[in-house]
């Protein structure tokens, strides 16, 4: 058993994950290459999953390490018609109300020596609204290490309907990023969507996918798309132990809140890792609250795929008070490529 310590830093449908898949691996989305400031750093803002009236976080996150000083991010939310929703668009309460799906209550630009300065304004435009964000840090620590990077906490307004969907995209011409020297960062901006839940539906957690070289690593996890407390729990991952090239290693980043874990990986083709957060603030900030990276064994074949499956039978959450967490495990792949 290896034990290991995780801080928090945070005070405290999925038709739409279907299509927007979960989180991609490191080798594809940054090259694989840290530190390499020739490459397009990926701003990517998370998929994410609120029910009426409910909380909502919109978080941004990084790939690979690229120290930032300052910057702005702006952030348009747009509905996207879907089947559910169609019906509604033509009255004419729907095509003259603007869309005005979140209240701002608060942002948290992590940086790693704690010193960010930060300010959030969201505006509604006719058809959508806008979230900006300016930030500053004075060691240009802001993003010295990858993982989430930017959270704007919203409420969702009780109006919205499970099934709807809304568009969360970064404008490429209002955001910029600079580095310790001022030199502007080249950024590959990706989009995600916030799907609506019905209240009384479970919390979605879902198992990574990862397409990655023979002989690479595949950089995955178990992530979440909506903050709600969580006290414990474990996570059972298998895979065909015959597309692995050497034992998985993992990682709880702090930023997703205060755990104490511990890794199983005797077995080849299966994980188990417990954790425990004595404050239950662990998921204060959703995304991938477990990260796995898994070497791939050089011999594979392209095309070659596995199953990184949770185990449903010894996969739970439970929350402060020792409480089973309602839950609905969705399983990733491994693909070569």
């Amino acid at each position: 058993m290896v034990r290991s310590r995780a801080r928090f830093a945070l005070a405290s449908l999925t038709a739409a994950l279907l299509l927007q898949g979960a989180a991609e691996a490191k080798t594809l989305e940054d090259g694989g290459v840290t530190g390499n400031t020739d490459k397009a750093l990926v701003l990517r803002v998370n998929p994410a999953i609120g029910a009426p009236g409910g909380v909502v976080d919109v978080v941004l996150r990084t790939y690979a390490p690229r120290p930032i000083r300052q910057g702005q991010v702006l952030i348009k939310v747009v509905s996207v018609p879907t089947t559910t929703t169609k019906s509604r668009l033509l009255t004419r309460k729907n095509l003259t109300q603007p869309v005005r799906p979140l209240t701002l209550e608060s942002v948290t630009v992590f940086s790693q020596a704690g010193d960010t300065v930060s300010k959030a304004v969201l505006n509604a435009l006719a058809d959508s609204q806008t979230a900006q964000v300016n930030f500053q840090s004075s060691t240009g620590s802001i993003n010295a290490a990858d993982g989430p990077m930017i959270v704007l906490r919203c409420r969702l307004d009780p109006s919205a309907a499970p099934g709807d969907l809304f568009d969360l995209s970064l404008d490429p011409t209002q955001t910029k990023l600079t580095d310790s020297s001022g030199k502007a960062i080249t950024i590959s901006p990706q989009s995600a969507t916030l799907t609506v839940r019905a209240a009384s539906d479970p919390f979605l957690v879902q198992a990574g996918d990862s397409k990655v070289p023979a002989g690479g690593v595949a950089e995955l996890g178990v992530s979440t798309f909506e903050p709600f407390p969580v006290g414990g729990g474990r996570f059972t991952l298998t895979w065909n132990p015959e597309i692995a090239g050497g034992a998985p290693t993992v990682k709880l980043d702090p930023r997703y809140g205060q755990a104490v874990y511990a890794v199983d990986a005797s077995q080849p083709g299966r994980l188990v890792v417990d954790f425990q957060s004595p404050d239950a603030s662990f998921n204060g900030v959703p995304g991938s609250i477990v990260s796995i990276s898994l070497p791939v064994d050089p011999g594979a074949v392209t095309g070659d795929a596995s199953p990184f499956a949770l185990d449903p039978a010894d996969s739970w959450l439970v929350d402060g008070q020792g409480n089973r967490i309602a839950v609905t495990l969705k399983d990733g792949a491994i693909v070569i490529q």
